[in-house]
Parts: structure tokens; C-alpha cells; sequence
């Protein structure tokens, strides 16, 4: 159960990760509007070039926060793989100590099985008188 809680954080990683990405595509892509709809209009003003760079300017911000982020997120994600893997390992190792403790139960109950019923024959071959 630890596990699939490690699991389970590690998947909100991953998806707080593609947001970063799918947020840092549409960034892209309102810049690269931006600068088409700049390009196709004739004549350009100095306050539209201005508003442009400083549109510029703030993407390339933004971008840069974004990479932080995601940087910070990557780390987080590498945290949360080296505790999923301990878990893991932890629930191999309890797997493995049940299978061995469920064999070693197994063996006594036949050997319990095995020793009552030679007790039985022999209490049976022996007769009511002993």
C-alpha cells in the first residue's frame, strides 16, 4: 500500500511536469502569433514595436520561470523514483519473507500430518490391547 502511495506521487509529478510542458507550448505559440501578426502588418508603429518587445521580454521571462520549474520538478520526480525503488524493494522482501514463512508453515503442518497419521498406524497395528 506504501508503494502504490509513492506510485500515486510520483504520478502527480509526472502530470505536473506535462503542465509545465503543455503551458510552455502555448507560450510558444502565442509568440510566434504574435510575431506573425507584427510581420503581416504594414505599416508598424515604434509604440507597436515597443509593446512587442516588451511582449518579448515577458515570454522570454516567463520562459525562464517555466525552465526553473521544470528543473525543480525533474529533482523532485528523481526524489520520488529513489523512494518508489526502496519501496519496491521493501514489498519484494516482505513478498519474499511471506513465501518463506508460508513454506515453512507448510512443511510443519505435513510433518504434524505425516507424524499423526504414523501414530494412527502404529496405534492401529499395535491393537486396543497395546
Amino acid at each position: 500500500m506504501q508503494a502504490r502511495l509513492e506510485e500515486v506521487k510520483l504520478e502527480g509529478l509526472y502530470a505536473g511536469l506535462r503542465a509545465i510542458d503543455a503551458r510552455e507550448a502555448i507560450v510558444i505559440q502565442r509568440r510566434g502569433q504574435a510575431e506573425k501578426a507584427l510581420k503581416s502588418k504594414t505599416p508598424v508603429s515604434g509604440d507597436e514595436l515597443q509593446e512587442f518587445d516588451r511582449y518579448g521580454v515577458a515570454m522570454k521571462e516567463e520562459l525562464k520561470r517555466m525552465d526553473k520549474t521544470r528543473i525543480e520538478c525533474r529533482k523532485r520526480i528523481e526524489a520520488q523514483l529513489a523512494v518508489l525503488t526502496v519501496k519496491r524493494r521493501e514489498v519484494k522482501l516482505l513478498e519474499k519473507l511471506k513465501d518463506q514463512r508460508f513454506e515453512k508453515w507448510e512443511k510443519e503442518m505435513l510433518k504434524d500430518i505425516d507424524q499423526q497419521a504414523e501414530e494412527a498406524y502404529l496405534a492401529k497395528w499395535k491393537g486396543p490391547n497395546g
